[in-house]
């Protein structure tokens, strides 16, 4: 690894141990935007953990672009079927909760959870299997209704008021049993 993807692994590192619940999101400039956290001490540097992390990513490529130019690279894999988990913004459940700002463009669910429909379609034709998660609403439910829905409840840790933190419906749509 250079010099600068050092660095840039290190400020990762720090700005997700420090900032506002491990967040990653950007303006509309593509610019990093998220507060600080409130931590008396965080463990910013673990040496066991990141030498595992180093052990298991050995074999494995990431990639840093949007969905469905990924999904294409999966479905052209040479090493058989492709195994893909997809963590889309999630559709907004009221009008209070409709931050859509992870990306500089936003996030049109109309448009959006169509494409991605269309993209998992194209997957399960072709024998990858998915499974993504998204919010528990009409919209999510509607659109990916051929599939194996299935509602849980996660633990709701992303909100400005602390009381309103807990359980939270969530969806996990399949293409296998």
């Amino acid at each position: 690894m250079d010099a600068l993807a050092t660095a840039q692994a290190a400020r990762f590192i720090y700005l997700n141990k420090t900032c506002w619940n491990g967040l990653w999101r950007v303006n509309r400039a593509g610019r990093f935007n998220v507060p600080a956290g409130v931590y008396k001490n965080p463990a910013i540097y673990d040496a066991e953990l990141l030498q595992a992390c180093h052990v298991a990513l050995q074999r494995t490529v990431l990639f840093a672009d949007d969905y469905d130019t990924i999904l294409a690279l999966a479905m052209t894999a040479r090493n058989g079927p492709a195994f893909c988990y997809l963590d889309p913004p999630y559709v907004p459940t009221s009008e209070t909760a409709n931050f859509t700002g992870y990306t500089a463009g936003g996030f049109d669910p109309d448009h959006e959870l169509q494409r991605l429909r269309t993209r998992c379609d194209q997957l399960d034709a072709n024998g990858h299997k998915f499974m993504l998660s998204n919010s528990d609403t009409p919209l999510v439910r509607a659109t990916f209704a051929d599939y194996h829905v299935t509602s849980v409840s996660r633990s709701g840790s992303i909100n400005s008021a602390a009381t309103k933190r807990g359980a939270v419906p969530e969806l996990v749509i399949r293409n296998y049993q």
